[in-house]
């Protein structure tokens, strides 16, 4: 294929995107590697630019899940070691033909033109890296479900994607779970996936959804669960789903797929309706959808997925039935005999309502929360945890919050007597690790974020006149939140709008490190399009990055004597927010070290990147030339692995600053080739926006925010020029 590419994150009418650098020594070993008569695995081109330079470039062997396609490459600086002007060496644009394999097969359809094939073949790319086997490239899957998301495609509509889930939640409110409602889990589990739609919007406009089609009604007789139950914690679903705003998921009842009408009744009247006919609708799913000859013992012993479903039904029946009479009074023995039992009635129901979905859902793809072998189903975790770990649903389970920022799920008899027990809404909502950290003088709540984040606002049973100061926010504490937390944000307190009580606030974290520009930076659109003007000073979507990589300091080298020159990037931002821009743009994401290396693609992991190093050319405002940075760092305080990047950033992008980063190749044992160049630069930025990795943050005026800047990469999208936008940053040590 034949692609031109000019950005990393989209497709436009050739293609998808992405931009690559050459470093000087690569280009040296390319060079080396063309006179011995080239190299395996590599094609390569000789192109004629527009200039006198001729350019060697490369086709690159991408990963599993990544577009392959031609890419502009730009021609570096002849010696990254040696300050240059970056805007005196203009980028040269080289055409590549590219021919990656992908993991999907061909379509056979001759009706699918390329371009519908490009964007069903990403978007299920997509969907298959939230699946639990996700490293495992499953050709029957991709066989099944890439035409129907082709058709989706072709028709420009929501791809549709079908969970039977959330049924309700656990009978064993004891030990098990929190109530009868939905909690923390089930709001983490909605914005994963939310967010795997949301992914698959950025390049394809109508997106995707998620149906979620509750099965609560088909099990809730056999667990004991009531049908009010069920109702309930549907309803207070579709409340979460509509309060957070997550417009990708989508609700049905068991009723849709038997295709009744809905009532056209409102509020509690809906509630009487489906309490009246709850019984009628499971008769009717075993009459149409019931299949006589369905033997549930043969099918454990001839199919693994069902095998694998019923050893986890047997398991947690376990627990959910554990404050039934009957259980204290049976033996062993008898316990086992009757939960096998039990689950295999399960699977029969389950295989009803399978057939009843497949009838009603067959445009879809079908995702499970079961362990599967991924052929008809795609088995996925719903609550963010360790890569390949199916994990424990919410309705099964709670969540604790650690202080390493991560969830951590399991039963409430696991956290109770060690985890403070938060409430919201009066509800029971969550566990949270024991810490001085989360005690302040003043009464607050606390607010975790999906994937990432912190909110901290003044107690509800705080009046807006009443609003404590945000003098009082204890900011040593706040700091050290936000080594795992970040961003913390500090939200409804009464705002700081004086330069010289920000400082003080700022003062309070630690060092104040001060630019060339004084000590507070406010940042706001000023209008200017001088290309070497500073770019966040604009109106224009920013590079992901870390602040300070340009910020040089003085400092005496003890053995020689000699003055030298050092960088000095700040450990901490914190920010406060004067005015916001209009909504839906002008957000600031903050990308997760932690995050970003679970959620990297394989064959790329912590272990292949730390002993990496990288070069960093700029043009413009910060025009200069790095050389030998560590990719990554251990954090000062945790020790955790963190990031350090600084994303590609070319004229197609940016009037400004532009910004080229090349990893170092490294030599293998045996003189093994590193991996063909761009690889590694393009699995990096790809991974920084996953939805995984980096939380979204729409600001509210008055909001004073501090951020990690060792743990986290940051950058903005663009907004309207000339809004009232501002926000003011100051450095910490």
């Amino acid at each position: 294929m034949l692609f031109d590419i000019v950005s990393p994150y989209g497709l436009d009418e050739h293609g998808p995107y992405i931009d690559i650098m050459l470093s000087p020594a690569y280009r040296t070993a390319l060079v080396a590697e063309e006179v011995e008569g080239g190299t395996k695995g590599l094609e390569k081109t000789i192109v004629e630019t527009e200039s006198k330079t001729i350019a060697s470039a490369i086709t690159y062997e991408a990963p599993n899940h990544a577009m392959g396609g031609a890419a502009y490459v730009a021609e570096p600086p002849p010696d990254l070691n040696t300050i240059v002007p970056v805007e005196e060496k203009p980028f040269q644009k080289v055409r590549v033909d590219s021919s990656v394999g992908i993991s999907l097969p061909e379509l056979t359809d001759p009706a699918l033109e390329d371009p519908v094939k490009t964007i069903a073949t990403r978007a299920l790319q997509i969907i298959q890296s939230y699946g639990v086997n996700e490293h495992i490239d499953n050709q029957d899957f991709s066989a099944l479900f890439l035409p129907i998301v082709a058709g989706h495609v072709k028709s420009n509509a929501p791809i549709k994607l079908v969970l039977p889930a959330f049924p309700a939640k656990s009978p064993n409110r004891v030990d098990k779970v929190l109530g009868a409602l939905p909690d923390l889990g089930e709001e983490l589990a909605l914005a994963h996936l939310n967010g795997m739609c949301e992914a698959i919007a950025e390049f394809y406009g109508p997106g995707a959804e998620v149906h979620i089609a509750s099965d609560g009604i088909v099990y809730s007789d056999i667990l004991h669960v009531t049908d009010e139950d069920v109702w309930d914690y549907g309803e207070v679903l579709r409340a979460i789903a509509k309060e957070k705003a997550f417009r990708r998921i989508k609700f049905m009842r068991l009723w849709d797929l038997l295709d009744h009408a809905q009532p056209q009744i409102d509020g509690q009247g809906d509630r009487t309706y489906y309490l009246i006919h709850a019984a009628c609708i499971r008769r009717e799913l075993t009459l149409r959808y019931g299949e006589s000859k369905y033997d549930p013992s043969e099918a454990i012993k001839n199919d693994p997925d069902t095998l694998a479903t019923y050893m986890g039904y047997k398991k947690f029946l376990a627990g959910d039935l554990a404050q039934e009479n009957w259980v204290a009074a049976a033996s062993g023995k008898e316990k086992k005999a009757r939960f096998a039992e039990i689950a295999k009635e399960m699977l029969v129901r389950g295989r009803m309502y399978a057939n009843a979905i497949k009838e009603s859902m067959s445009d879809c793809v079908r995702l499970s929360i079961h362990p599967s072998q991924d052929k008809t189903k795609l088995s996925i975790s719903l609550i963010p945890q360790a890569r390949g770990n199916l994990g424990y649903t919410p309705w099964h389970s709670c969540v604790a919050v650690e202080l390493d920022g991560t969830y951590r799920t399991g039963h409430a008899a696991e956290f109770r007597d060690t985890y403070d027990l938060v409430y919201l809404n009066g509800r029971p909502h969550h566990f949270r690790a024991r810490s001085e950290l989360f005690r302040w003088d003043i009464d607050v709540d606390f607010e975790f974020l999906y994937p990432c984040g912190l909110i901290i606002r003044p107690s509800l049973s705080s009046t807006p006149k009443k609003r404590p100061c945000a003098c009082r926010i204890p900011m040593q504490k706040v700091r050290a939140l936000s080594n795992t937390f970040s961003p913390v944000v500090c939200r409804d307190f009464r705002p700081v709008t004086d330069e010289e009580a920000f400082i003080e606030k700022a003062e309070e974290m630690g060092g104040i490190l001060p630019w060339f520009f004084g000590i507070i930076e406010k940042v706001r659109d000023n209008g200017h399009d001088n290309t070497a003007g500073n770019p966040a000073k604009s109106n224009e979507a920013l590079p992901m990055h870390f602040d300070g990589t340009f910020k040089m300091v003085e400092r005496t080298n003890h053995e020689t004597g000699v003055v030298e020159k050092a960088r000095q990037p700040p450990s901490y931002q914190i920010f406060t927010c004067q005015a916001t821009a209009p909504k839906g743009s002008g957000a600031t994401l903050f990308m997760n070290s932690r995050l970003f290396f679970r959620y990297l693609a394989a064959p790329h992991s912590l272990g292949s990147l730390e002993a990496r190093k990288w070069d960093l050319s700029s043009s413009g405002y910060w025009s200069s030339t790095i050389t030998d940075l560590q990719l990554v760092i251990p954090h000062p305080v945790t020790q955790a692995p963190c990031l350090r990047w600084n994303e590609n950033w070319n004229e197609e992008k940016t009037k400004f600053s532009r910004m080229r980063s090349c990893i170092q190749p490294v030599e293998k044992e045996g003189g093994a080739a590193d991996m063909g160049f761009g690889i590694l630069e393009r699995a990096i930025e790809k991974t920084l926006y996953d939805r995984r990795v980096a939380v979204r943050f729409e600001w509210e005026k008055g909001d004073l925010l501090v951020n990690d800047n060792v743990a986290m990469l940051h950058t903005r999208t663009g907004y309207e020029g000339g809004c009232a936008r501002e926000i003011w940053r100051i450095h910490v040590e």
